[in-house]
């Protein structure tokens, strides 16, 4: 079973958060292929800025090489079998030991089991500004 329709079989709030956050943070920490999630012609626009499948791939990449960790708190979802949606609070530790939370609101395309297209925005909770640019940097 994948991913995606594991979220599907979620019969409860709870569980359907639970299992959002596992996911998020398996994708984050480097346990989960992309592509098993994300389909080749994968777009997400991040506060008005595009990343494609290859570009995304580089943001996941970017995280890893310039945090010490991310985690997810998801505080509400829903899905069904066209869309994935969420609001989560991302905390970040950098290197240094400072940190910074993000709020997301992310509504996820589905299609055929995979992610297509994702539309989120964020809004910083505690950091610096340029905390925010960290939920769609490549470089």
């Amino acid at each position: 079973m994948n991913i995606i329709n594991t979220l599907l079989s979620a019969t409860d709030s709870v569980t359907l958060r639970q299992k959002t956050e596992a996911f998020l943070t398996a994708l984050f920490t480097g346990n989960l292929d992309p592509a098993e999630v994300f389909s080749p012609d994968y777009q997400q626009y991040t506060d008005g800025n595009l990343l494609d499948f290859p570009g995304f791939v580089q943001h996941l990449s970017h995280i890893r090489l310039h945090t010490r960790s991310v985690t997810f708190r998801v505080v509400q979802a829903c899905c069904n079998d066209t869309l994935l949606a969420d609001r989560h609070i991302v905390t970040v530790v950098y290197p240094g030991g400072n940190q910074a939370e993000i709020e997301v609101y992310m509504f996820a395309t589905l299609r055929e089991g995979k992610i297509c297209r994702i539309d989120e925005v964020t809004r910083l909770i505690n950091g610096e500004m340029s905390d925010r640019a960290l939920a769609h940097a490549t470089h």
